[in-house]
Order: C-alpha cells, then sequence, then structure tokens
C-alpha cells in the first residue's frame, strides 16, 4: 500500500487487492479539491499554497477498508481528506455495534482508532466503503509542506473538531426517547450534510438499511422498523421509491417535545402532526445554512 513522494512527478501508485483497499493513485491539489481549506491563505499566496500543498489521492471499492495500521506504512500521516463517497465507522462494543457516517471533506485518522491492549475497555473499530470513496493521502511528504501554511493547518484542526463536536451531538441523540424522535432527528441531523432543498421538502440523498439505521440510532432492527413505520404515517418522512428520503416540515426544535399517537390511532386515517409541519418557506428560511452549503458545493446560486 505504500505511496511514495514519486507521486509528485505523476507516478501512480500500484493498486493492491480487492474491494476496500487503496486503489491505483494520482496527485491532487488539495486546496483545488476542497478551497474552504485555503480561504485564510492570503491572496499573494494562494497560488504557490495551492501548488505545494499536494497529496496523492487513492480510490477505495466497496467494502472492508484495510486500515494501514502505522503512520508511514502506505498510510496518512496526517490521516486522510475525504474527497468523495461514504464511509462508515463501526465501533463494536459488547456485542453492540455504533455506527459513525463520513463524507466529502471529513478528515479521518483510522489508525488513532483501532482496539489497544491498554484499553480496560476492549472494543474493535472496523470501517465500511458504503459508496466509492477517493481520499486524499495527508502523507509525510504533504506533513513536511503544511509547516509552511499555519491557515491550512488552522482549517485541518477545525474540520477535527466540527467531527468532534458532531460526534457529540450524535452521542446526545442517542438518549432521546422513544424511537421514533430518535429516528426524526437522525434524519435531519443527516440532512445537514447530505440534503438537499426541493419544493416538497428536503431530499436525503442516502439509501439507510433498517439495519444501518439501527446501529446509527443505537437500536435493534426490529425496534426501527416498528419505528420507522410510525414516523412514516405521521406525515414527517417520505420513503421514496428509490429508497431514500424526503424530509417535510421543519427541523426538531431545541426544545420540542415531539408526541407519538398509539399505533391503533394510525391503523385509520393518518392524523398529521400539524406543531411539526411547516410551508415550504419556512423550511428554506431555517436551512439557509444548509441552501449556501449546497451552493457552494454545486457552483451555482440555489433557485
Amino acid at each position: 500500500m505504500a505511496t511514495e513522494r514519486a507521486l509528485r512527478d505523476g507516478a501512480p501508485a500500484s493498486a493492491e487487492g480487492p474491494g476496500g483497499t487503496l486503489q491505483t493513485a494520482s496527485l491532487v491539489r488539495v486546496l483545488e479539491r476542497d478551497p474552504e481549506l485555503g480561504l485564510r491563505v492570503p491572496a499573494t499566496h494562494i497560488t504557490e499554497a495551492r501548488t505545494t500543498l499536494v497529496a496523492p489521492v487513492s480510490r477505495l471499492d466497496r467494502g472492508l477498508w484495510e486500515v494501514p495500521t502505522q503512520r508511514g506504512a502506505g498510510g496518512g500521516e496526517l490521516g486522510y481528506l475525504l474527497l468523495e463517497g461514504l464511509l462508515a465507522r463501526d465501533l463494536i462494543l459488547a456485542g453492540r455495534t455504533c455506527t459513525e457516517l463520513l463524507g466529502e471533506g471529513d478528515l479521518v485518522q483510522p489508525d488513532v482508532s483501532v482496539a489497544s491492549d491498554e484499553s480496560l475497555v476492549r472494543y474493535h473499530v472496523l470501517w465500511h466503503v458504503l459508496a466509492p470513496v477517493k481520499v486524499a493521502v495527508l502523507d509525510r511528504g504533504f506533513s513536511q509542506e503544511l509547516g509552511r501554511w499555519p491557515q491550512v493547518m488552522r482549517a485541518l484542526l477545525e474540520r477535527a473538531i466540527r467531527r468532534n463536536l458532531r460526534t457529540s451531538i450524535h452521542a446526545a441523540l442517542l438518549q432521546l426517547s422513544p424511537v421514533e424522535t430518535r429516528l426524526l432527528v437522525l434524519f435531519w441531523y443527516l440532512a445537514e450534510r447530505w440534503g438537499r432543498v426541493t419544493p416538497r421538502g428536503v431530499s436525503l440523498r442516502l439509501k439507510l438499511s433498517h439495519e444501518l439505521l439501527g446501529q446509527l440510532v443505537g437500536c435493534q432492527r426490529a425496534s426501527v422498523t416498528t419505528a420507522l413505520r410510525r414516523v412514516v404515517d405521521s406525515g414527517l418522512v417520505v420513503r421514496q421509491s428509490d429508497r431514500t428520503w424526503l424530509l417535510l416540515g421543519s427541523p426538531p426544535h431545541e426544545y420540542a417535545q415531539l408526541q407519538w399517537q398509539d399505533r391503533s390511532a394510525l391503523d385509520g386515517e393518518p392524523e398529521p402532526f400539524p406543531q411539526r409541519h411547516a410551508a415550504i418557506h419556512d423550511v428554506d428560511d431555517r436551512l439557509g445554512a444548509m441552501r449556501l452549503k449546497q451552493a457552494r458545493r454545486d457552483g451555482a446560486p440555489l433557485a
């Protein structure tokens, strides 16, 4: 899996193994691929920064990612910057699996997550590629060049802090009750990263199996299936024909107490949840940040 600095000259790295392992690599200018990292670099130096901050870009096929366990042994000195795709980090503890989803812009350091014999609480971490991934390998050469650009180093640190905050929000989400509330908040939590505002509502373009949803909300698959039926019956979430999701209304408020009707009340004509519904213009007002992110990603203003 070794990726040498010769890649600066355009030489590809060797492919290794089937799904979940690093495939043929080429070079990428990190600040061109992820402009947000260079926003603090002075305009007089940004061209030089874009030219010097170069890293190998590698591909991961669907499957288990066999992560290098030593820095410099085919891995990133500073980790990996996700350029595209979808990655799942499964932490297995006492027979239960908790999953975190990672996507474009996330900075990950898989080698520091490997279970250690020194830990009193034994756990195990697995990385799964859910959709083909491209990563910039922030190797030793990149690390050495980064020393010249503290503004970019600060931006990378903020990425790591941002991910830590999302992890805290996810942990708080797991405290919500009942499971229906947990699922609804999870959908909106994921929509901040992977949602798109449409005339009908917020489209969440993730195909999430009931098993994966269970790992994301800390429940057994059967419980998720039952709770998900109630969430869909409420009219707050629509399961689309392509197995993705459409979120209606507005995101749950910090202090909102969602009330779920008994299943028997939903056997006839489902009643809406008026306190959770809102017009589309209300959704747009509340999701201004999401629209800005989407416009920046697409390179064009939203209609």
